[in-house]
């Protein structure tokens, strides 16, 4: 499916790198693919690795928010911080630039609908599997399912065809899920169960990324994807704190340490701010296709960190079935090489903001 995305999540950004069909969706034409010749390379894929790190890490460090607060709390106070970073983004641009467009114009009811979707939907049911299953199940089931779903998606409400390529990269990333989802069933756990339901809840999550991704076409063609993700974080984080209301008035807020509010301002501006920017930094100096090649160290990152941080691994099953969703959603999202020359590039390559 032809796909714009504007992220609102780590799983998201991720997401649109694996299901986009076009070299790039933004307010842009066409970008190169090659470096300017001013810029090191070096440079550019050490901030995309950091880009692919911070967006495996948010599994992990949501998961450690959920030891101090519900659920609903903490994709609360998350997506709150990052929205309230986002404007204040907006509000700097806006001095340096006096014919800067700070609010997304006629995009309004849509940008809406996307932080309903797109960061409300998707984020209760991620923080509500986070809570249930471990952020190693989440961090591979999300990046490989979604781009899949969409694909589904696609082809059931848009009439997108699909391409025999795409049809076998589906059944491999089917079949790895299934392998992934009974491993899950057969470990001798004191509640397996829970866990299932648990990865249950982060297919939901994907599924719901899924229409996000399928909605956001129309979005990001009306405004600035930074405008639109920032100004969905906002929606979508007032709809997560009326959602939440009941537990917040039951936190006990004057037992929340510093490492509690150092965890989310993390997430806050690290996942959720700073490593979209990272992202379309790269997409302006080595172009979408080298920089998409970079989104398939989220789940690594991921894993590693689960391992370090929470002591979480995958069984030998888990990772054979882990390894052929990936595999699945490379088939599904590989492309011919095009023989067309990139026209110029338009617009103010360096906006911000799924995250």
């Amino acid at each position: 499916a032809e796909t714009k995305l504007a992220p609102t999540d780590e799983g998201a950004v991720f997401h649109y790198r694996m299901t986009s069909q076009k070299l790039c969706e933004m307010d842009v034409t066409f970008m190169p693919d090659k470096a300017p010749p001013n810029i090191r390379p070096t440079a550019t894929q050490i901030l995309l690795l950091g880009t692919a790190a911070f967006w495996g890490s948010a599994f992990v460090f949501s998961k450690v928010a959920e030891d101090s607060v519900p659920p609903l709390v903490a994709a609360f106070l998350r997506f709150g911080l990052a929205a309230l970073l986002g404007v204040v983004i907006i509000l700097i641009r806006k001095l340096r630039d006096a014919n800067y467009s700070a609010t997304p114009k006629k995009a309004w009811f849509d940008t809406m609908l996307l932080g309903i979707v797109g960061v409300t939907g998707y984020n209760v049911f991620f923080f509500l599997g986070l809570a249930l299953s471990q952020a190693s199940d989440g961090s591979m089931i999300i990046p490989t399912m979604s781009p899949a779903i969409t694909v589904i998606f696609a082809a059931l409400f848009l009439k997108d065809k699909f391409r025999i390529q795409q049809i076998i990269g589906l059944c491999v990333t089917l079949f790895g899920s299934m392998i992934f989802f009974s491993a899950v069933t057969l470990l001798r756990t004191a509640n397996p169960h829970q866990r299932i339901l648990g990865d249950m809840l982060f297919l939901v999550a994907a599924a719901f990324w899924a229409v996000n991704t399928l909605l956001s076409k129309r979005t990001t063609s009306k405004t600035d994807p930074f405008l639109a993700t920032t100004y969905a974080m906002v929606f979508g984080s007032i709809v997560l704190g009326l959602a939440a209301l009941p537990q917040l008035l039951m936190v006990h807020w004057t037992v929340l340490g510093w490492r509690f509010w150092t965890d989310e301002g993390y997430l806050a501006l690290l996942p959720s701010v700073l490593a979209n920017w990272f992202y379309y930094l790269g997409v302006q100096r080595i172009g979408p296709a080298r920089t998409s090649v970079y989104m398939y160290f989220v789940p690594v990152s991921s894993l590693i960190l689960s391992a370090l941080v929470l002591g979480e691994t995958l069984t030998a099953a888990q990772f054979v079935g882990a390894i052929l969703m990936m595999i699945g959603v490379w088939m599904i999202n590989r492309r011919k090489r095009s023989t067309i020359p990139a026209p110029e590039v338009h617009g103010d390559l360096a906006r911000s903001r799924r995250g």
